[in-house]
Formats: C-alpha cells, structure tokens, sequence
C-alpha cells in the first residue's frame, strides 16, 4: 500500500469541492475528480473506499473547518452577546474567504447521503459552540430553547444572504452585517 501524502489529499478536497459546485454530484465520477486534481485515479482509493465514503469526509472536512473557523478567539469568560457575535462574525469571515464551501454545503444540504450521517458526528465538531448557547440559556439571556435551534437562528440567516450575494452581485447592497447580528441576537435573547 502507497503512503500517503497530505498535498494530493488535499488536492482531492479541492477538487471534489469544486466539481461538486461546477457540475454536481450527479454528474462527478472518481476520475473527473482525479483528472482536476492531477493524481491517479487509484490514488483516490488509498483515501477514500468510494465515491460516497469521498463525499461524506469532504463534507466533514469541511464542516469541521468552519466550525473551527467558528470558535475562534471565544473566551469561556465573555459575556454571552459578546461570544455570539463573535461566532456570527467569524462565520461571515469564513464563509467570506471560502465561498467554494458555502456554495459546496449549500449543495450538500439536499443530499441524501448527508441527511444519513449520524447527527451526533456533526454535532460534536460545534459542541464548543453549542456551549455558549447552553450557557446563555442557563443565565437566562437567551429563550429556553435547545441550543442548535438558538444557534440555527445565527448560523442560517448569515449563510443564506451571503449565498444571495454571492448569486447577484446587487443582492443586499451596502448591507451592514452588524444590523444582520443584531437580528440574530432579537431572535434568540430572552
């Protein structure tokens, strides 16, 4: 068995994320995806055991990316506004520097083979954030609701005018994304 190599991985990312976003999953095979990333197609098998088992670890790289992306700079000691915008911020950051990956999970939304991955798997790459969510329901800042469905109302409304702008350039000009945060934030606050 060949070594492998963190580069011609990542070029296989890359390429996955990108064809995926020009032709579809539909429409991809092991070899356009090869052929994009300059490897063998044989290459691919050394990393992934299929074309699903790809996109399933596409999609948690991607996923664990941005939830990384997501919890920098919080400090367990900020006050709870402070904390949630500083995840809407670095969301918009993220997603701003990596629209391939918006429009990649927005694609892998609809998937079947997403709606079949365990929850639990997904959920634990943002427990950090989930936990400030948790905290401020525990003060009573925020609604006494579960903290993904707190964190929903963050996360989604950023996503989608960002994926808006990035299908017409005229969509939502001039916005001020702190108005957008503090949307957020008067639908979350108790």
């Amino acid at each position: 068995m060949r070594p492998r190599d963190d580069g011609k991985k990542e070029a296989i990312f890359t390429a996955t994320i990108d064809l995926l976003n020009e032709i579809g999953f539909a429409n991809i095979s092991i070899s356009k995806i090869a052929k994009a990333a300059g490897v063998s197609a044989s290459t691919i098998y050394i990393y992934f055991e299929n074309k699903e088992d790809m996109f399933k670890k596409v999609y948690l790289d991607v996923k664990k990316k941005m939830g990384e992306a997501m919890k920098e700079g919080l400090a367990a000691d900020a006050p709870v506004k402070k904390s949630v915008f500083k995840i809407c911020r670095n969301l918009l950051n993220f997603i701003g520097q990596h629209e391939n990956y918006l429009l990649f999970l927005e694609q892998s939304s609809n998937s079947p083979l997403i709606a079949a991955m365990h929850d639990e798997e997904i959920s634990q790459l943002f427990r950090p954030l989930l936990a400030v969510f948790e905290k401020g329901v525990k003060e009573k800042i925020l609604k006494r609701l579960p903290a993904a469905l707190l964190m929903g109302f963050c996360y989604f409304p950023i996503m989608q005018i960002r994926k808006e702008q990035c299908k017409s350039q005229n969509s939502f000009e001039g916005l001020d994304y702190e108005k957008v945060f503090e949307m957020c934030w008067d639908a979350i606050k108790a």
